[in-house]
């Protein structure tokens, strides 16, 4: 039988783990997705490593995954539930299955009157570490966005702590282009959130046609301003 030296295998090793870590919208460094969008919980057991505390550094604080419920088509429509915190939301706001990797709940918003197109509130959970850094995810969020002269977007953050939790705010616009998408979608806006609490975070993401996210504004700042730990 013929060998195969260690330098082939080394070779193919690294092209497989290359085209597992592709998807679009792959958070920074993430070694793995979130928890699926189904109502099982969104984690089976706590990671292995200390977990990430409300302000993003290393603690001894476990959390017990098991005990969070994530929102299904059957849930109370006016929260959305999901990595053990609530956020209120508007009823109108309809839930979906999530569409890809690293979405563990999601929405679709309505288009307003005069043409514009439904937008897309998304839902991502990771524990402990999982998803790098959150600066590094807040900037690829805005790389994303592509300004009228073809640069970079401009983009508004802001950060804050509340009850316990940190909340780091972004907001862009511009042509949007995800991982995987062929060609930028012009006239497009994103307002976004990561919310630290204790061996978790919470990614939030609005994006849409300008028009419709807009109108879904003050809805947004609500469902952040008023997310609180569940029951």
């Amino acid at each position: 039988m013929p060998t195969v030296s260690p330098i082939r295998l080394l070779a193919f090793a690294t092209v497989v783990a290359s085209l597992a870590g592709c998807g679009d919208g792959d958070p920074a460094g993430a070694p793995k997705p979130p928890a699926s969008g189904a109502p099982t919980p969104p984690a089976a057991a706590a990671p292995a490593g200390p977990s990430v505390g409300p302000v993003g550094t290393a603690t001894d604080d476990a959390v017990d995954a098991s005990t969070w419920t994530v929102s299904t088509a059957a849930s109370d429509a006016k929260i959305a539930e999901v990595g053990g915190l609530v956020f209120p939301k508007p009823p109108t706001w309809i839930w979906t299955s999530p569409r890809v990797r690293f979405r563990t709940l999601q929405y679709d918003v309505p288009g307003v009157e005069g043409g514009a197109g439904a937008a897309e509130l998304v839902f991502s959970l990771f524990l402990g570490g999982d998803g790098g850094p959150t600066d590094m995810n807040i900037d690829r969020w805005v790389g994303q966005f592509r300004g009228p002269d073809g640069g970079p977007a401009d983009a508004t953050t802001s950060t804050e702590e509340r009850g316990g939790l940190v909340i780091h705010r972004v907001e862009t616009a511009g042509d949007y282009q995800a991982m995987g998408q062929p060609a930028p979608r012009p006239g497009q806006m994103q307002l976004g959130a990561i919310v630290e609490a204790p061996g978790r975070r919470v990614f939030v993401r609005l994006v849409g046609p300008d028009a419709t996210v807009e109108a879904a504004r003050e809805d947004f700042d609500r469902l952040v301003a008023g997310v609180m730990p569940g029951g």
